[in-house]
């Protein structure tokens, strides 16, 4: 089988997206960090060291604010680093995930995007389409996400962030944001 240069693969996949995101009606809600219980996470895991970064985030809203967190990661490679696994409250998907459309056919990604989350966090930045497609897909009552003016049908607020900063700014500016909501 003759295998789609990238670019086609996307350009398909934005077109599955439009349909699919037209076709969901969820019914939304703003949720402070304060009044949320269940929190998802995504977040590109292909980098070790931010994967760390989001583990240590999940394990201290666990521990700290007693909340249900969970965090879906991709890994932009056909496997799974021998040094990142499933925890509790931490997934990944990876390329192999991912069909000729660039949409993720995972199981873990199914769940996640069924999951009736209290707030959705994705950290990525935009270029990342497979977990763009599950923000925007997502049933969470409050999707936040960073700020493009072509993403504004996938999150319900957006946080402009400058650049590509460390994953750990982007968390404290999201989570800054978001306290700053009140039911």
């Amino acid at each position: 089988m003759l295998a789609l240069p990238k670019n086609i693969r996307v350009a398909l996949g934005h077109y599955h997206f439009l349909r699919e995101t037209k076709k969901k009606h969820t019914e939304r809600s703003t949720v402070s960090f304060d009044h949320a219980t269940k929190i998802g996470v995504l977040y590109d895991a292909t980098d070790e060291h931010e994967f760390e970064v989001v583990k240590n985030y999940v394990k201290h809203v666990r521990g700290n604010f007693r909340k249900d967190i969970f965090a879906l990661g991709f890994v932009d490679r056909k496997v799974l680093p021998s040094s990142q696994y499933a925890q509790f409250g931490l997934d990944f998907f990876t390329r192999k995930s991912l069909d000729y459309k660039m949409v993720p056919k995972d199981i873990v990604v199914t769940n996640f995007i069924d999951e009736k989350y209290d707030i959705l966090i994705n950290l990525a930045s935009s270029r990342c389409f497979p977990l763009r497609y599950i923000a925007a897909l997502s049933n969470a009552k409050f999707r936040v996400g960073r700020f493009d003016k072509k993403d504004i049908h996938c999150y319900d607020m957006m946080v402009e962030i400058k650049g590509e900063p460390p994953v750990k700014t982007v968390i404290e500016e999201m989570e800054t944001c978001l306290r700053q909501i009140r039911n």
